[in-house]
């Protein structure tokens, strides 16, 4: 009876043990709590943050997969990746860095794979994403190493601003060439196309839509006009809704495909350069500004957070490169968040988790029309173009070499020609106005680098 007794319910050891686990965890979870009050946040305000931000960047789930089907891509396979990417990328950047932002394959970078890789320089995607797992290996190389925040700090201010607007620019062209806003003109290059198509009148009515609603501080404007203007669409015989809700179809078709022995030549140098080149900026420049809104107390806890973020974005990209996604970026849209009180990694946790459920909406996504998300992408060039206003008008030295990044980067369809020139341009302009203790050692290099690039 003894034994069975040492076994059975009545054993004090059993009680104990849950006692001995529930005070644990009852211990770790008022810790916490305390945590967050020295941050200055809550539990009920970190969910408040995450389910902010991730109404504002969800769009990216109906915009990245139908981007990539229209580069040959599956679209299934598509947006199973974009939605695990997002989650894992987020959640690793939230649980190590402990920052309050999401993460997902970046809009500019997600522009030049589609329209320029594929489209203008017509590699395979399979080619394409064989580049973003290289540039994944440079970009995490550089991180380690902390090159890649040493070109960042050496890069001045003005031509900065400018490449966050130049790619504005560029991302703003591409949504009005997509939805037929400008056509191909042979006798002046482009021109406007018909504005009475009922598609081009949708565009706009959704891009006017997110403005409203975004300028009434309505949380998830872009998603609710994107899905106002499908519904409208759908009404009026111009795309077609499969349905709203289904269990996940787990399609690897896109998986693994990429390639990376053709892209080991000279050839493929500028291919390799802009990726690593925009990553750098865009990426880069947009965890920095995010940083900023949360008003860390201790600058070296605030490098280090970035640091960790910086390398787990890096990481998270070559991922995304074997599951068939583009080049990762934090997200502009983790600062609506932040604004909610977002203040730890936490709101990170729940940013994932919502990415995860979209899983179940992928029908919903492959019923969203390119005209329905192209005035999410013309909206989020326009706020690109803010940061221009803080360029130094009136010093040529700066002002010049600004305004060439922001003009030859949507003209030249080319981010890495605007960024070259722009930083040639400084160089010159500098030292022909006797400022060469202006010009940081860096752009010495950079400019040397960039003249090697134009005359490959």
């Amino acid at each position: 009876m003894h034994g069975v007794h040492g076994v059975g319910g009545s054993n004090p050891l059993v009680p104990t043990i849950f006692y001995k686990l529930g005070h644990v965890l009852i211990t770790k979870l008022a810790n916490y709590k305390v945590y967050l009050s020295s941050q200055q946040t809550s539990l009920r305000q970190e969910l408040l943050a995450g389910f902010t931000t991730f109404f504002t960047m969800a769009y990216i789930t109906i915009v990245a997969p139908n981007m990539y089907a229209a580069s040959g891509m599956n679209f299934e396979s598509s947006f199973l990746a974009v939605c695990l990417v997002t989650s894992l990328a987020t959640l690793i950047v939230g649980v190590w860095s402990n920052l309050p932002i999401g993460v997902a394959p970046g809009l500019g970078l997600l522009s030049y794979f589609c329209f320029v890789v594929i489209g203008k320089l017509d590699y395979s995607w399979e080619l394409a994403l064989g580049a973003v797992f290289l540039s994944g290996l440079i970009f995490l190389a550089i991180t380690i190493t902390r090159i890649r925040q040493y070109i960042i700090s050496a890069i001045p201010q003005s031509l900065g601003l400018a490449i966050t607007a130049g790619i504005g620019f560029f991302i703003g062209f591409i949504a009005l060439k997509n939805v037929g806003v400008i056509i191909e003109d042979q006798a002046t290059l482009v021109s406007m196309g018909h504005l009475a198509h009922l598609q081009i009148i949708l565009f706009f009515l959704g891009f006017l839509l997110i403005a409203v609603l975004d300028g009434h501080n309505i949380k998830g404007a872009m998603l609710i006009s994107i899905l106002v203007v499908s519904v409208l669409g759908n009404v009026l015989g111009l795309n077609h809704f499969e349905g709203f809700f289904a269990w996940p179809h787990f399609d690897f078709s896109n998986w693994g495909a990429f390639e990376v022995k053709p892209l080991l030549t000279l050839n493929a140098f500028s291919v390799l350069f802009t990726f690593v080149i925009i990553a750098l900026f865009d990426s880069t420049g947009s965890l920095l500004g995010i940083t900023k809104l949360i008003h860390f107390k201790n600058p070296k806890l605030e490098a280090r957070s970035v640091s960790k973020a910086l390398f787990a974005e890096s990481f998270a990209t070559i991922g995304a490169s074997f599951v068939g996604a583009s080049t990762l970026s934090p997200y502009i849209e983790s600062a609506a968040g932040i604004k909610a009180g977002g203040r730890t990694g936490l709101t990170a946790v729940i940013i994932a988790v919502c990415f995860i459920s979209m899983l179940f909406f992928a029908p919903l996504a492959k019923g969203i029309p390119p005209f329905a998300t192209a005035g999410a992408l013309f909206y989020v060039a326009c706020l690109m173009m803010k940061p221009f206003a803080d360029v130094a008008w009136d010093e040529p030295t700066e002002l010049i070499p600004a305004i060439v990044t922001l003009l030859i980067i949507p003209l030249s369809f080319s981010i890495a020609d605007g960024v070259g020139l722009g930083i040639i341009s400084y160089v010159i302009l500098k030292v022909a106005h006797q400022k060469v203790k202006d010009i940081h050692p860096m752009m010495w290099v950079l400019a040397f680098v960039f003249l090697l690039y134009f005359s490959l």
